[in-house]
């Protein structure tokens, strides 16, 4: 193992130490395969599982990848976490192009991946060894599509996409929600790094003459088009699907005053937090003197789930990925800070509609 490539959070790291030499038992390893960015969340969990007496004690060990493309450094970051010794499972990685180039090397490896945040369905046919938590890309469409026509009474969409495997989806999920529906896609546009966003939406609303404009991609790109969409004579709605609200500070930042007029998908609603979600929002706010985001309490869930899957099976890889397989099968499913998790194919989606004001979180129902 290449020791300067595999990061060890020290902080991590360092709440763990005296644990494992007060155990005879080996540690469970968890890898947490997310970017840099994450390391807020990561230390809360460290923080979290620094009380726990299970046998094997827990171990989080993070993985921030560097270099090459992003193919070629997540899957790079993948092979060093499996080669880990006592690795029972990993959270991540953060979009779905990473998630889907990572994922075969541990399915081969026989490593359960917990996927927080990234949607392409494509994911879902990998196989018996990853699990998502996140509704795909096809719920999310139709969540979207059904939200803008019968609550904003809408008929006709536009969507600006970043062209990789998340815009994709979610474009893909919007246009079959419409086949069977009264509204319909005027235009679809995908975009890369460095696009001209205002160039291209006056070319869209020349074609199509949308009145609901749907944003697939980051908050930099979904902020500029909104405080674009705010300019016209005639505004329209902004819904940015979930990729939009992952750096909600940013998105604010950037988007200025008319931060509160854009509706968003997400996962789950902070002010819904029952006394679980409480206590995880009140470390993290002591641990790291801000707000959880919504993609970092699935983080958060994420490496949870693998740490009662070890408390409930063991070490067992095989043992755990049935586990997590049986959550709303044969067995209940696990009561996460974001809500019920389970795996079974009739799982609720869990998807919300919500709005910010100020520094709030609220749903979009709410004046």
């Amino acid at each position: 193992m290449n020791g300067s490539r595999l990061l060890f959070a020290a902080n991590l790291l360092s709440l763990f130490a005296l644990a494992a030499c007060r155990r005879p038992s080996e540690p469970a390893v968890i890898g947490f395969a997310l970017p840099k960015s994450a390391d807020a969340v990561a230390a809360v969990a460290a923080d979290t599982l620094a009380t726990d007496r299970t046998d094997p004690p827990i171990r989080v060990i993070v993985d921030w990848g560097s270099g090459g493309s992003e193919s070629q450094a997540e899957a790079a970051r993948a092979q060093r976490l499996v080669s880990v010794p006592g690795l029972v499972g990993v959270v991540g990685h953060a979009g779905s192009r990473g998630s889907l180039v990572a994922a075969p090397v541990y399915v081969a490896a026989g490593v359960p991946l917990i996927v927080p945040t990234a949607t392409s369905r494509r994911l879902r046919d990998l196989g018996p060894w990853v699990f998502m938590l996140a509704p795909n890309d096809s719920l999310e469409g139709a969540f979207i599509g059904a939200f803008g026509a019968e609550r904003l009474g809408v008929r006709r969409f536009a969507i600006f996409y970043v062209n990789d495997e998340y815009g994709a989806g979610i474009r893909d999920g919007l246009k079959e929600w419409t086949r069977g529906s009264v509204a319909s896609l005027v235009d679809e546009v995908p975009y890369v790094d460095g696009s001209d966003l205002g160039t291209l939406l006056s070319a869209s609303l020349a074609r199509g003459k949308p009145d609901l404009l749907v944003v697939a991609g980051r908050p930099n790109e979904a902020a500029l088009l909104a405080r674009l969409v705010s300019g016209l004579e005639h505004p329209i709605p902004v819904i940015g699907a979930d990729g939009t609200f992952d750096q909600l500070r940013l998105f604010r930042d950037l988007a200025g005053p008319i931060a509160d007029s854009v509706y968003f998908v997400s996962s789950w609603l902070p002010d819904s937090a029952d006394a679980a979600g409480r206590a995880y929002l009140s470390r993290y706010r002591k641990l790291n003197h801000a707000e959880a985001s919504v993609a970092e309490a699935m983080h958060y869930d994420a490496v949870m789930l693998l740490a009662r899957a070890v408390r409930e099976v063991g070490s067992d890889r095989r043992r755990i990925r049935d586990w997590l397989t049986s959550l709303g099968a044969s067995r209940p499913g696990y009561r996460g800070v974001t809500g019920d998790i389970s795996f079974a194919s009739h799982r609720p989606h869990r998807l919300r509609m919500v709005r910010l004001r100020g520094d709030s979180i609220v749903a979009a129902d709410q004046p």
